[in-house]
């Protein structure tokens, strides 16, 4: 296991309009089921990140917490992360994820108007006050963040807001895109266009070279950033995610564990629980599953460079021309490697 996915909660105080998670166990994980697949991972020996996710992770911090003193303790080869719509975030709850080295990326996708109309309260009205609530907490105490943007049919043009924004908060270090997926309440919207996916992202590219030259700092592209490390890998395989590769667990509250985050409760992707640990056969046939859907892949000129698309994604709106969006993004991520 290279990347350990905690579903602390399938809870969340917000309802946002395109939420995967919609669907999820809404009990909250117990830290003995945390610690436990926590400890599955490690067995492996070798380094692995842990991302606590959920819901909205916050909601259950005992559990957080518990997992965090745990690899602080037993020093486990393990990198912690943490996405979060940084509603909940105090100055304690930061202080304490920033002594313990716990990375912070907050979901937001676009400016107040556009964020407004996608990411929502449970009254219905938007969310992004209590979001930049949420980072100006990180921000007075000098704590960077990264920024997950998931991009519809209803942002996509104007998608360069966010790093207009990212540069505006101050404390923003990254940006990634994370291209609608047909699960839960994903399925009520559309993605992007292929066409009005690459023009976003050259909107984007253009915003963050014109915002470095006048500001002397540049945040960063997740998209572009992956494109450099599988250039320097070289290795001919699907770098999409770890799931792609069957080295990804996602844990529910329950301690089951799927192949993907999106694929939570769905029978033909469960890999096992934690008490039990990770079965063999069901490991096997899934990676096996992923790779030959997703085989179109392999006989593109991109694919060293891309790593293959989501398999969530394709298998989420059943249908390929989905992906045609994400081949925009990657593509327009690749020519600035290449320039």
């Amino acid at each position: 296991i290279k990347m350990l996915v905690l579903s602390l909660t399938g809870q969340c105080n917000f309802a946002c309009r395109y939420c995967y998670a919609a669907e999820h166990e809404r009990s909250m994980m117990s830290p003995e089921t945390a610690l436990a697949a926590v400890k599955l991972a490690a067995d492996g020996g070798e380094r692995f990140v842990i991302q606590f996710s959920g819901g909205e992770p916050l909601l259950n911090f005992d559990c957080l917490k518990a997992v965090v003193d745990y690899v602080h303790q037993e020093k486990p080869p393990a990198v912690l992360q943490l996405q979060t719509n940084g509603s909940l975030l105090t100055d304690k709850i930061a202080k304490y994820l920033y002594k313990n080295k716990v990375a912070i990326g907050v979901s937001l996708d676009g400016r107040p108007a556009v964020n407004d109309k996608l990411r929502l309260k449970k009254n219905g009205y938007g969310a992004t006050g209590e979001i930049l609530k949420g980072i100006e907490v990180l921000r007075r105490n000098n704590i960077a963040c990264g920024v997950t943007c998931v991009v519809t049919s209803e942002n996509v043009d104007t998608l360069e807001g966010i790093v207009d924004f990212a540069y505006f908060l101050g404390n923003i270090r990254k940006i990634g895109f994370d291209i609608l997926r047909g699960q839960g309440r994903g399925r009520n919207l559309q993605p992007p266009t292929p066409a009005a996916m690459q023009q976003a992202m050259q909107r984007v590219f253009a915003r963050c070279d014109e915002l470095a030259k006048l500001t002397g700092m540049r945040i960063a592209i997740a998209q572009q950033e992956r494109a450099q490390l599988l250039c320097k890998d070289c290795s001919l395989t699907f770098g999409h995610c770890y799931a792609m590769n069957g080295e990804a667990a996602f844990v529910d509250a329950k301690g089951d564990i799927y192949a993907c985050s999106s694929l939570v409760g769905n029978a033909d992707f469960y890999l096992g629980n934690v008490y039990n640990g990770l079965e063999p056969a069901l490991v096997e046939k899934t990676k096996q599953v992923i790779a030959e859907s997703m085989d179109f892949c392999r006989q593109c000129g991109d694919f060293k460079l891309c790593g293959g698309g989501c398999f969530a994604r394709w298998y989420g709106f059943e249908d390929k021309s989905a992906y045609g969006a994400e081949c925009s993004m990657k593509r327009e991520a690749i020519k600035r490697i290449q320039k």
